[in-house]
């Protein structure tokens, strides 16, 4: 019996050396699995992009859902509300913020968000049937690490109000006799100051009753006008003098004349003004008659 234990004991021994030698580091190696594998890295929000269209609920450019959303990604080829002009990086100062700043405090980047849409665009936005917001990252995207902002652009329907779907680009869409540049309109129907409902379009060789002449800034650290009046008193004569210097006409020939009128456009609100966004457009307006031509440059004549 001995012998048998001892062969017995001895395939022990030889199976638990066996399985040691099995279990050992080989060559070149520290016997460490875990140290050699790369960590993943930490989830990095999506940076906006150049040319993209998207969506919003915001069906009006004062909107708040035109500024905070929720929006999402959407063929250019197809409806569309917003199209991004233009992207850059926050400065140090909010970027430094551990919860998103109010946007307020954004909007000192609005006339770099212009400049860098002028590019884009082909123009100013405001000489297009447009309105530029300045996106900065939503909450979510802020305590994601986010420090970018971008630019969108939105085309505005007849009423001045409503957000218009697009079907194509706005790239180049405000340069000379571009898509959406703005030129002459046909106004149509009456507001609460009876003025006009609608401006509809139209080449300037065809019968139309107003015309943009430009746009003007407010002054720098002026309040946010509520009503028309204040409206008035901030841009009222920024604006007829920048049609009179669009039509070449002398103030005491405009004087004389019965028909001609100045209209000053803002299509946003307090969110807009909030987001640094202070101008105003600038038409000529003939009552009650129509041309069929440009009224830029036309001097003292009598209309």
């Amino acid at each position: 019996m001995r012998p048998a234990r001892a062969i017995r004991t001895a395939a022990a021994v030889l199976l638990l050396t066996s399985a040691l030698a099995g279990c050992a580091k080989p060559g070149g190696t520290d016997g460490d699995l875990l140290d050699d594998w790369a960590m993943l890295g930490a989830a990095k929000v999506p940076e906006p992009v150049i040319g993209q269209c998207r969506d919003s609920t915001g069906l009006n450019a004062y909107d708040p859902a035109a500024f905070d959303g929720p929006f999402k990604d959407v063929p250019c080829d197809g409806p569309h509300q917003f199209e991004i002009v233009a992207t850059g990086q926050l400065p140090a100062d909010l970027a430094a913020s551990g919860e998103r700043p109010g946007r307020d405090r954004f909007a000192a980047l609005f006339p770099q968000c212009e400049d860098l849409a002028a590019k884009y665009l082909g123009g100013e936005w405001q000489a297009g049937r447009l309105y530029l917001y300045l996106q900065p990252p939503s909450t979510t995207q802020w305590r994601g690490g986010a420090r970018f902002f971008h630019c969108d652009v939105a085309a505005i329907g007849p009423d001045g109000d409503t957000i218009e779907p697009a079907t194509t680009s706005v790239k180049d869409a405000v340069r000379a006799a571009g898509p959406l540049a703005q030129g002459c309109f046909v106004t149509a129907g009456a507001d609460a100051d009876n003025l006009f409902a609608t401006a509809t379009p139209i080449a300037c060789d065809q019968p139309h009753d107003m015309e943009y002449a430009g746009y003007v800034t407010a002054p720098a650290k002026s309040d946010y006008p509520k009503t028309d009046d204040a409206n008035d008193d901030l841009f009222g004569t920024a604006c007829e003098n920048k049609m009179l210097a669009y039509l070449g006409m002398s103030r005491a020939t405009y004087d004389r004349q019965k028909d001609i009128y100045y209209v000053w456009w803002r299509p946003s609100g307090q969110a807009g003004w909030n987001a640094g966004e202070h101008s105003s457009r600038c038409y000529f307006l003939l009552h009650n008659r129509k041309l069929s031509r440009s009224v830029k440059g036309i001097g003292d004549a009598t209309l």
